[in-house]
């Protein structure tokens, strides 16, 4: 009998990181007895790498308005495709950090999934990574802004955006094990210290009775960087600009390098918004819950979930940074841009020197063809 494993995130804790690695390693997972499959779904916006949105994509029509039914059948297409596959492999892994806030994923919507897969004769486990909330909260902040969004954190954390996510870790878990039971439910927690092996790649391998070996091809770069910093705050205010909120947009791939500069001097630290009241009331809502996690899902008598030391150096207001600061971070955008300009006008000229060589050669060999005949 196979196993179906659906990683479902949460965001914000290593999830594109897992999914680049399982990509790049696919054949070799293969051979190793995990599937990491291709089910041949493409969607707008979302990365390849991503195998298991197909269980929980919003599609939308013309006017933007979703179509539920047809989420419905492509998540039954895929499975269907993944059904048919189930007697090559013992184990297959698909993975998607959307699943967990989804709340169309509902416990009847598992159960679903469960019992087409019962049917094939597969069972089915949820892998689930946990980042301590306040950790999480502002790291996704800091995605947004590094997209589109030019709000606060005082202000984000209490919008209807900052309530999009599913921080009441308990009662999420148990929606899921109500459906597959708590048996079947895999809680990781988002911490080097807690890792197998020290790293998250490590740790997810681990689940499968695979270790980190040389054999296995791994990204040269951070996948999916935070912004942070002066460089953060220079793209929360660059975003009143329409020019600068679309989500690939040319300035932040220049940001994330020269953030990464200065971290390489000994530069940015990781911004800590939530000033010490506000940071204590916050994970108070939480601390009975992640108690009850660590209990039922990781068998610690203790209660203790996250073992990270909690700081709260905050102010629960904007980091302010100079004038210096400000203009030297878009002083180094404005060199980066110039350069990236002043290069792709020396290859547009090599290309046109590369045709007038052609043309030559083309007149040339016309010529002689001319006086042949």
């Amino acid at each position: 009998m196979s196993t179906v494993y659906i990683h479902v995130g949460t965001p914000k804790t290593g999830t594109s990181a897992i999914q680049v690695f399982c990509s790049k390693n696919r054949k070799l997972l293969k051979e190793k007895g995990v599937c990491y499959p291709n089910l041949g779904f493409d969607f707008p916006g979302i990365s390849f790498h991503r195998n298991g949105h197909c269980l929980n994509a919003y599609i939308f029509d013309e006017n933007h308005k979703r179509l539920r039914d047809q989420e419905r059948e492509v998540a039954d297409q895929a499975l269907e495709k993944l059904t048919g596959m189930l007697d090559k492999f013992p184990v297959f892994v698909l993975s998607d950090e959307q699943i967990w806030n989804n709340k169309d994923i509902t416990t009847e919507r598992l159960l679903h999934y469960k019992e087409k897969l019962a049917e094939a004769g597969a069972d089915m486990k949820i892998i689930v990574y946990l980042r301590r909330q306040d950790l999480l909260i502002q790291s996704y902040w800091a995605q947004q802004v590094k997209e589109c969004m030019n709000t606060c954190f005082s202000d984000y954390i209490v919008s209807k955006k900052a309530k999009y996510f599913k921080l009441d870790y308990d009662k999420r878990l148990e929606e899921m094990a109500a459906a597959v039971g708590r048996e079947n439910i895999i809680v990781r927690v988002y911490e080097k210290q807690q890792y197998y092996g020290g790293n998250i790649i490590s740790d997810f391998l681990h689940l499968f009775d695979l270790e980190m070996t040389d054999e296995f091809k791994q990204s040269d770069h951070v996948v999916n960087a935070s912004l942070e910093g002066a460089c953060l705050e220079a793209k929360r205010l660059l975003n009143a600009n329409p020019r600068f909120t679309t989500k690939l947009n040319f300035v932040v791939p220049m940001l994330t390098a020269i953030q990464q500069e200065k971290v390489g001097e000994g530069g940015y630290s990781t911004g800590r918004y939530f000033s010490e009241e506000e940071h204590q009331t916050f994970l108070e809502k939480y601390r009975e819950g992640n108690e009850k996690v660590a209990r039922d899902y990781l068998g610690r008598e203790d209660g203790v979930l996250f073992k990270d030391e909690i700081v709260t150096e905050g102010t629960g207001e904007a980091e302010t940074y100079t004038t210096e600061e400000m203009v030297d971070i878009l002083g180094k955008v404005i060199v980066l841009q110039r350069d990236k300009i002043l290069q792709k006008n020396e290859e547009i000229a090599e290309l046109k020197k590369q045709d007038t060589r052609v043309k030559h050669m083309i007149k040339k060999a016309a010529k002689w063809v001319l006086r042949r005949e």
